[in-house]
């Protein structure tokens, strides 16, 4: 912390004391014999010593609660680092990150976007967490963020300037955002590139309701959080898309606590090239349904949902197992994908998550799923009906 508790407590007395001693004067100077000054020879000892205390309390508060709040950042730097430090896949470690970020860092949205190799201009691989009533994470490669592509156009130039980190307190106040329709999420927002030998290779970037959220102490963390996943990056060899999860066994629920969880995971494809057609298919995703469905134990299932998507049904499974769980359906779909051959090369998997609790309401979940998950939220009515969740 950056803070010289001493100097800082030492200088608002002193400032008391001149300040008492000024006013003194004064009235001594304008006092006169014929009209001498008539104090309590003792009240002027008992404010002073009221003010210095009140000052050092102020001062002592003040330190305290910036304490607290770097205790709480570096508990939840802590949390990430014990969360993804066994994990071998990065697209599960990055997951894990959102989703503690959004729990442990205060953000209401947050997401993590990926180039690949050959540069910018290339398909980015993109991570995104929204926050307000339950948390909801999806992984997806359209290249839009929160549906915008004007947004995607200002984050863009913000990582190619020089900045290690743009902290923008209020984006209703900032011309460059005018054209952008944000979500209640975004009021505040921070973007910070995450550079491997000098080179961008994606970007972190946070939002919250409340302008001005981003303090500096955040901004520290985020800046190590940053070098963090630039250092994963390296390790794993840019791996957020191709390499499986690690086999494991499913992992059991176990408590009471699981007991009311259901996690959900929706799954929708799309691809440029020929392959699209396959995608308005219902045969095409019913036989992608089959290997996921392999990976699945027990009450879970798997449904087609809206014609063409895929919802897993998981229930007991707590948000702390979701990520495994997520890994292992990616994982068979590109089981899928290479059994298929070139015909399906350009099919993509787009895969959104999130776990409701104590009876929290699915279709509000469905509705968000759909909103971050899609390319193009005007293709999703709103108040349409319920959709059907009966295997099909």
């Amino acid at each position: 912390m950056d803070i010289d508790l001493e100097g800082k407590i030492r200088s608002r007395i002193e400032a008391v004391l001149i300040n008492d001693a000024r006013n003194y004067d004064e009235m001594r100077t304008v006092a006169t014999e014929e009209d001498p000054l008539e104090n309590d020879p003792f009240a002027e000892e008992r404010n002073l010593y009221q003010r210095i205390i009140s000052s050092y309390r102020s001062a002592v508060s003040e330190v305290n609660g910036l304490l607290e709040e770097n205790v709480g950042f570096l508990s939840g730097f802590y949390r990430i680092i014990e969360t993804i430090k066994d994990k071998e896949n990065f697209q599960e470690i990055c997951s894990q990150i959102v989703e503690c970020v959004l729990q442990d860092l205060g953000a209401e949205y947050c997401s993590l976007v990926f180039h690949p190799k050959e540069g910018p201009e290339g398909e980015p691989h993109c991570l995104e967490g929204i926050r307000e009533q339950r948390k909801f994470v999806c992984s997806h490669s359209h290249s839009t963020l929160l549906n915008s592509k004007e947004f995607d156009e200002v984050v863009a130039r913000l990582m190619n300037g020089a900045a290690d980190c743009d902290n923008i307190g209020d984006v209703y106040r900032e011309p460059r955002f005018d054209r952008i329709d944000f979500p209640s999420v975004i009021r505040s927002l921070v973007c910070l590139p995450i550079r491997v030998r000098q080179a961008c290779v994606g970007s972190l970037i946070l939002g919250h309701s409340l302008p001005h959220f981003f303090t500096d102490n955040h901004t520290r963390v985020l800046k190590i959080l940053a070098s963090t996943i630039a250092h994963l990056w390296l390790l794993t060899s840019q791996r957020a898309v191709c390499v499986p999860a690690q086999p494991s066994s499913h992992p059991q629920p176990c408590g009471e606590e699981s007991e009311e969880t259901l996690s959900i995971v929706l799954l929708n494809f799309e691809s440029d090239g020929p392959a699209r057609r396959l995608l308005t298919d219902r045969e095409t995703i019913r036989s992608i349904r089959s290997p996921l469905a392999r990976t699945l134990d027990g009450k879970e299932s798997i449904l087609l949902y809206d014609d063409a998507e895929l919802l897993v049904l998981l229930p007991g499974t707590t948000a702390e197992m979701l990520a495994t769980r997520t890994a292992r359906l990616r994982e068979a779909f590109e089981d899928w994908k290479a059994a298929q051959g070139e015909r399906a090369q350009f099919i993509r998997l787009n895969l959104g998550f999130s776990t409701c609790e104590g009876g929290e309401d699915l279709a509000r979940t469905l509705k968000m799923a759909s909103l971050m998950m899609r390319a193009d939220p005007d293709e999703y009515d709103f108040n349409q009906a319920e959709p059907d969740l009966q295997p099909h």
